[in-house]
């Protein structure tokens, strides 16, 4: 019983996410979620391919095997197509990232169908259960050899999807700190985090495929570490995207990236003169204490452009728009704090134009600020 648990355990959560996920399509808000429904689904089928493996249903392993073969394949060019949308604009060329699985499918399918039943008998116990392949010959060598090579690019696969992964992020993450004050709930930090985690469970998957996954079979708790790894994960990767409320398309929408063709026509003010209005409205107006304040909002208080707003904030000031509104919101923090040693830390992170407690907390330990803390 325990042993068919594990087995299925990251089918079911891949399946119950896949569900959910369809049922959620419905929300328009969130628009990365079909790149999220169908690594889910891969996943599934993914990990229907495992449970079959564990559980010898030898008569539906050429089937079963061609499906995770192409799955394997498949499941991290997905997630980084999901990353993709979730960071930049899609193309229809990022899609060639599934190529590799349609000819691994093509490839595993047709070797299946012309193999002899002799063929395929020798085939999964030699190769699939034990492997090696020692006494094979013909079709059963050549689809020997179809997985081999498969291998070789999941693992190239895996190399790719986690360092383009995390650069994009890195540069989605940027570009929400030029044009953003509060950044907490727009950047992709906990993708990232969960790329990390995605890392640790690839190299996991290289060293299964390496050992060979019959090694699991007769071993419960050999078989529990690759079965509780990968189910925790699924859960947080599904559970962090349908929990996502912002991702590049939304930037896009609100106008807040620097693009050539979306200047308008406000007049552009020489840089020396805009860093000297921008400092006199966080001076005197305090404009820093505005929550969820924008690059755009600062634009349309100095009626110029954004673009040029960023470039002044960034060539002549030389930090990012997040950092200088945080910058004054923490030394604001500090003279609450030292002027009001009573107050709550909840108080001071809300007076202060803080979102939320954790992001003053976050910022407070970013820009390292020395302050006497009291609650």
């Amino acid at each position: 019983m325990l042993y068919l648990l594990l087995t299925s355990l990251p089918l079911m959560t891949c399946a119950f996410f896949t569900v959910y996920i369809a049922l959620e399509l419905r929300n328009k808000e969130l628009r990365e979620l079909p790149a999220l429904f169908y690594y889910m689904l891969t996943a599934t089928v993914l990990y229907t391919g495992h449970f079959a493996y564990f559980n010898h249903t030898i008569s539906l392993i050429p089937f079963t095997d061609m499906l995770y073969l192409t799955a394997n394949l498949a499941v991290y060019p997905l997630y980084l197509i999901y990353i993709i949308r979730l960071t930049r604009s899609i193309l229809p060329s990022h899609y060639l990232l599934l190529l590799p699985a349609a000819i691994g499918a093509i490839a595993c399918g047709l070797t299946y169908s012309l193999m002899s039943p002799e063929e395929t008998n020798q085939f999964i116990q030699t190769y699939l259960y034990h492997n090696h392949t020692e006494g094979l010959a013909g079709q059963a060598l050549t689809q020997a050899w179809i997985h081999t090579i498969c291998k070789v690019v999941f693992a190239l696969e895996i190399i790719i999807t986690v360092i383009v992964g995390i650069r994009l992020i890195r540069n989605y993450n940027h570009i929400v700190e030029e044009f953003y004050a509060d950044t907490d709930d727009k950047s992709l930090h906990t993708i990232r985090t969960i790329l990390i985690l995605v890392l640790i469970a690839s190299v996991m998957s290289l060293a299964c495929n390496i050992i060979g996954r019959y090694q699991f079979i007769d071993s419960m708790w050999m078989l529990a570490i690759p079965s509780l790894s990968f189910t925790i994960l699924l859960f947080c990767i599904a559970f962090v995207g349908l929990h996502r409320r912002f991702s590049f398309c939304d930037m896009l929408d609100e106008q807040a990236v620097i693009d050539d063709k979306m200047l308008d026509d406000k007049k552009m003010l020489p840089q020396e003169s805009l860093t000297e209005r921008i400092n006199l409205l966080m001076k005197e107006e305090q404009l820093f204490l505005q929550p969820n304040l924008k690059l755009e909002n600062l634009a349309q208080l100095l009626q110029t452009n954004r673009t040029y707003v960023y470039q002044a904030i960034n060539q002549q000031m030389g930090m990012t728009f997040s950092e200088l509104i945080n910058r004054q919101r923490i030394a604001y923090a500090k003279e609450l704090i030292e002027k009001h040693p009573e107050m709550s830390m909840s108080d001071v992170a809300n007076k202060s134009g803080f979102a939320s407690l954790s992001s003053f907390y976050r910022n407070l330990k970013i820009y390292k600020q020395s302050v006497k803390m009291t609650d």
